[in-house]
């Protein structure tokens, strides 16, 4: 089960005002007496929580199971590996559904008035859990999608507290075709009448749009040729519009129904403009000083048929790194399950990722 870390004093945000304390829910694998240079970080997505892998407390399967154990692509025999639920997510760290302790209701959760964090808050995050568990300085920093922006931010803010890094389908700055498709997923939570301006009952929130935006989300995640090769062409009756004729509507209404049972709608309403708002230029006098603060040698993996954040962006990061001198690899994957495909492709992700932490 995850440990939880209190930090002490206010937590300052990019975007102004504070969280006037934060916990960050976390576990780990490995020997945890390694020290830092023996020590992998990995950041979650927004749908991920801080249980990466089973551990002999949680035996169920994490979400990275086929990345993270003995003899995997970060192997557990050689490295401590550290994990924690990001802030703002419904999996144990500060978000929406924590306790507001500036509220005169005891029992008052933060709810909508959570305010907007960024994945350079997050990184900050990581940052004073790493102070808790006094690692200064860890050998890597390891993440997809969100958790890449994460990475992004922690490098280039903390360039003297890792060695190496790895970004997987990711981004230094938000494009606006991304915000597009995240702006009709939030819309659909926002216009459902459940809603009620972020201030349902947990157990009465608004399901029917939080369903929808995970049906569009699997498909920003996943790639049309998986769908065609996957799914049965023909229809079954009835035809009518409301019903699931054909085998892909079904696996979306079920992604859908099994998202609203382990999510927050506030919680997911926060984390998707919190990507929306990637840009390691803010604050910067450019984007490009703002990525150029990161030293350390880093590895961009982008996959073909990423819908969501398309492997050009992972290029122009690469690009503009090895242009000014830093020590970057930069590899596209072709993959049929696009932005989903680090959590597939354990073949060819594993190798890669165990060879560039030994250094190669």
């Amino acid at each position: 089960m995850p440990t939880t870390q209190r930090i002490a004093g206010s937590f300052p945000l990019t975007l102004g005002g504070s969280l006037p304390e934060v916990e960050v829910a976390w576990e780990e694998w490995g020997d945890s007496s390694l020290p830092g240079e023996r020590t992998v970080v990995v950041m979650p997505a927004l749908s991920a929580s801080c249980h990466a892998a089973s551990t002999t407390d949680d035996p169920t399967p994490g979400w990275w199971e086929g990345m993270i154990g003995p003899g995997r692509g970060i192997d557990t025999d050689h490295w401590r590996v550290v994990c924690a639920s990001i802030l703002g997510s419904p999996f144990g760290s500060t978000s929406p559904l924590s306790i507001d302790p500036r509220s005169s209701h005891p029992q008052k959760r933060y709810g909508p008035r959570f305010p907007q964090i960024t994945p350079a808050d997050q990184a900050r995050g990581h940052a004073l859990l790493l102070d808790a568990l006094g690692l200064n300085k860890v050998h890597a920093i390891v993440g997809s999608s969100l958790g890449g922006m994460q990475v992004l931010e922690f490098a280039a803010q903390f360039p003297n507290r890792l060695s190496r890094w790895i970004s997987i389908v990711s981004t230094g700055r938000t494009t606006p075709g991304t915000v597009a498709l995240r702006r009709v997923g939030r819309a659909a939570i926002l216009l459902d009448p459940d809603f009620l301006g972020g201030e349902y009952e947990l157990d009465k929130g608004p399901a029917r749009g939080l369903r929808v935006t995970r049906e569009l989300g699997t498909i920003t995640y996943r790639s049309r040729d998986e769908f065609n090769q996957r799914f049965r062409w023909e229809p079954e009756p009835p035809f009518t519009p409301s019903a699931a004729s054909f085998e892909v509507e079904q696996y979306l209404a079920a992604q859908g129904q099994r998202f609203v049972q382990r999510f927050d709608a506030n919680c997911y309403l926060l984390l998707s403009k919190c990507m929306d708002l990637m840009n390691l230029g803010y604050g910067q006098k450019n984007y490009a000083e703002g990525v150029l603060r990161i030293t350390a040698p880093g590895y961009v993996i982008g996959v073909d048929r990423d819908m969501l954040i398309p492997p050009t962006e992972q290029q122009h990061l690469a690009h503009l790194l090895e242009s000014h001198g830093r020590p970057v690899k930069f590899e596209i994957l072709s993959s049929i399950y696009g932005h989903d495909a680090y959590l597939k492709e354990y073949d060819w992700f594993g190798p890669r990722i165990a060879a560039f932490l030994a250094g190669a």
